[in-house]
């Protein structure tokens, strides 16, 4: 199971979901089922960074979400956010909902929220342990409030301060955070064993083979995170094309509009394989067999020019970047600082050359870059695939 933002091809799965809750008269006050169009103004109200709404996926289906939302609309009460949870019932009692509010309290600090609360009917015993195990606290009881055929129900309202007001509760948002930072990487290394019994596994296997010096769980990795993120995606480093073509087939596959902006200074490689006089020629050629590069807007320069730099931002418009993926030389904090602020708050990130057996000119520097910003709390790291390949996601946005 993964979490993820969640888009807007995700809401029949959460309307059907939540239209399942609606005669069991235990979760939601709504009396009869509501419809996509009617959903669709409350799904654009939330956003990553401030009010963000997540779906739980196991192979390819919605099984559950969350989602944020203002608890008062006046300027004092900013930094309290109710939350609400929803489970297939297929997967009830499986853990889904525990990882989901485990997911929410471990974010909250990044959404400069300091207080979370959750509105439960009084018959509701389910969610009202779940809360109460996770740290909530009962701030509040409304004796009779909903009126469900003809039966009059209690509200309670469970709450819990974020971060955690004693240091009982600030050790459980610690275990809550690496517990659910261990579940994202092990999510990861599931989604690839399920990828190796897909079509585009054998895909991306000739891809590699014919453009790309990563690994191919790399390039599956990446071709994954441009399928769902919500963001738009920058690579710097393109190469001969490898990585873009698999980022660009992840978007094809997505169904959704993104931008896939790729940097590429240029010049030759010497490589047994892929070895090249001319690498911009090659990579342009080769987006162009592969049938991908309209998908692309190409950009000839250095990641760290100025003129690279407005031409990236012109590409992008006001768009935050949802994944950015590394494989260029070894100052990989230049490159980071010059894009920080088109991150998306976890932005996936895929950066390259972090490991090798011996230390040289790119690998050395370029693990001191991140395991400088994992220190700061800048990078989340999520895993080592391929050869030496670093995965995780951007926090800076929390900084």
């Amino acid at each position: 199971m993964i979490i993820r933002d969640a888009v807007e091809a995700d809401l029949p799965a959460i309307v059907e979901i939540y239209n399942a809750t609606v005669p069991t008269r235990m979760v939601t006050a709504e009396l009869e089922p509501t419809t996509i169009e009617a959903r669709l103004p409350w799904f654009r109200e939330h956003s990553p960074a401030q009010y963000p709404f997540w779906v739980a996926e196991s192979e390819g289906r919605v099984i559950g979400w969350l989602d944020f939302k203002r608890f008062q609309q006046r300027a004092a009460y900013q930094g309290t956010a109710e939350i609400s949870v929803y489970v297939h019932e297929e997967f009830r009692r499986r853990g889904v909902g525990r990882r989901l509010l485990e997911q929410a309290i471990a974010r909250v600090p990044s959404l400069r929220i300091t207080a979370l609360v959750g509105l439960i009917f009084g018959h509701n015993e389910p969610s009202l342990k779940l809360f109460d195990r996770l740290g909530f606290e009962r701030w509040g009881f409304f004796p009779g409030v909903a009126q469900l055929d003809g039966v009059e129900r209690d509200l309670v309202v469970m709450g819990r301060h974020c971060p955690a007001h004693s240091a009982a509760t600030a050790k459980s948002l610690l275990q809550s955070q690496t517990s659910a930072q261990l579940s994202d990487s092990l999510s990861l290394m599931y989604l690839l064993m399920q990828y190796r019994h897909e079509a585009i596994h054998s895909k991306l296997l000739r891809i590699r083979d014919k453009y790309s010096m990563l690994h191919l769980d790399v390039l599956i990795l990446i071709y994954h995170f441009a399928k769902i993120c919500s963001g738009q995606i920058l690579e710097i480093g393109a190469c001969v094309g490898g990585a873009t073509i698999a980022a660009a087939l992840g978007v094809r596959d997505s169904g959704r509009t993104k931008k896939l902006v790729a940097i590429e200074p240029g010049g030759s490689l010497k490589h047994k394989r892929l070895g090249t006089r001319n690498i911009l020629r090659d990579l342009e050629r080769n987006l162009v067999k592969q049938r991908v590069s309209e998908m692309v807007t190409l950009i000839k320069g250095r990641s760290f020019n100025a003129a690279t730099t407005r031409a990236v931002n012109t590409a992008l418009g006001p768009d935050k970047i949802g994944l950015l993926i590394l494989d260029a030389d070894a100052a990989k904090q230049r490159d980071i600082q010059c894009y920080r602020d088109r991150l998306a708050n976890s932005c996936w990130m895929v950066i390259d050359d972090y490991y090798g057996a011996d230390s040289n000119a790119k690998i050395t520097p370029s693990r001191a870059d991140v395991d400088a910003l994992t220190t700061t709390g800048d990078l989340e790291p999520l895993g080592f695939y391929g050869w030496s390949t670093w995965v995780g996601r951007w926090r800076g946005a929390e900084r």
